[in-house]
């Protein structure tokens, strides 16, 4: 049997492809359906602890330095004396005293910039009070959702306050032009040119501060390599290959000589360092003789190993087209009980008021 507590991607994948009976044509097929699981079906059954990650997000101040005059129906914007932009202006909002719009600003110089759309209504802003402010600020590459009743936290004295998200509807009704030194709610708004998710402050933030951002994280999809082959010897560490590329897997992926065993059988060797695409480390390879050959080097599942078996079931659902072939029946109880089991025990994990020494319990016996 394996020699790990943990499954190995690999591992995995052979194991689902021979609990459904599929052929070895099949490995992609099943490749896809078991990150699948990994990445989609397993994360969104719970805001589990191990998917949690945190962030800050630095809020700027507001800025209303001086004066602005612009003619209406246009869309530059002349700042007066003592008014310093710059690039870093770009994308924050504006809002004119007298005009109820709020419109999108591109920095052009250190008193100029432009406004999209243009000014609306019929008189023109002369030399009339403004506000500039960022409300809009992107979120980690990794973000999938904030946590049910957390999210951003506004700390004030010293104590967090969770900003609620807002569905539109209630955005509409609450939503304030006005900037303040105090955040009250939050939405999740589109994508910046990166592909990350962003998320906008409600009401604009009218002073400097710093938001902490739980959130719920994506998961990578898991990676196998198995180009060329390795020679390995006997009690060391050293891994050198033949028309490898070894730098496409991470230091802690796991190696294992096919030779060996596969599937259940596996043995896998932990990656301690990788030096080229020819040379890397493993723990210490022990085996009465070296090995010359074919390898598989893959990556593990970011989760506690108690979920391993569950990527395995879930993969078999997908793989299993009728749903009354008695290995899907068994496949779906078994990814049923291990999620319901591990959302059993994360919610039980609260400390009680009271806590007693086994031997403080008049029914112990010793």
């Amino acid at each position: 049997m394996s020699n790990l507590r943990i499954l190995p991607f690999s591992e995995i994948i052979e194991r689902t492809q021979d609990l459904g009976r599929a052929n070895a044509d099949t490995k992609s097929r099943i490749r896809g359906l078991v990150n699948d699981v990994y990445t989609l079906d397993i994360p969104k059954e719970y805001d589990w602890t191990w998917l949690k990650a945190s962030s800050a997000i630095s809020v700027l101040a507001q800025y209303n330095t001086g004066v602005a005059s612009i003619n209406t129906q246009a869309t530059a914007v002349v700042f007066g004396s003592g008014v310093v932009l710059d690039s870093s202006f770009t994308a924050r909002k504006i809002k004119f005293s007298g005009n109820p719009d709020i419109y999108d600003l591109t920095f052009v110089a250190t008193n100029s910039a432009n406004i999209n759309p243009p000014l609306s209504g019929s008189t023109n802003i002369s030399s009339g009070a403004y506000t500039i402010y960022k409300n809009i600020y992107s979120l980690p590459s990794d973000f999938d959702r904030f946590p049910v009743n957390g999210g951003l936290l506004f700390f004030s004295g010293g104590q967090p306050t969770p900003l609620g998200e807002l569905v539109d509807d209630d955005y509409y009704e609450q939503f304030n032009a006005s900037p303040s030194s105090t955040p009250d709610k939050c939405r999740l708004i589109g994508y910046d040119t990166a592909g990350n998710l962003q998320v906008e402050l409600v009401p604009p933030p009218a002073s400097q501060y710093i938001l902490v951002n739980e959130y719920i994280r994506t998961l990578s999809p898991m990676r196998e390599n198995s180009q060329g082959t390795v020679v390995v010897t006997s009690n060391q560490t050293a891994v050198t290959g033949t028309g490898t590329v070894f730098t496409q897997m991470n230091t802690g992926d796991y190696l294992r000589a096919n030779d060996f065993g596969k599937a259940g059988d596996s043995i896998w060797y932990q990656i301690t360092g990788i030096t080229s695409d020819t040379n890397m480390t493993v723990t210490t390879f022990r085996k009465d003789s070296s090995y010359t050959g074919a390898f598989t080097i893959c990556s593990v599942p970011q989760m506690p190993y108690k979920f391993h078996n569950a990527i395995i079931q879930g993969a078999l659902r997908k793989v299993i087209a009728d749903q009354k072939d008695p290995i899907f029946v068994f496949a779906n109880a078994e990814y049923q009980k291990i999620i319901s089991e591990n959302k059993a025990l994360q919610q039980s994990r609260h400390a009680k008021d009271d806590v007693e020494l086994i031997a403080e319990d008049m029914d112990y016996r010793r």
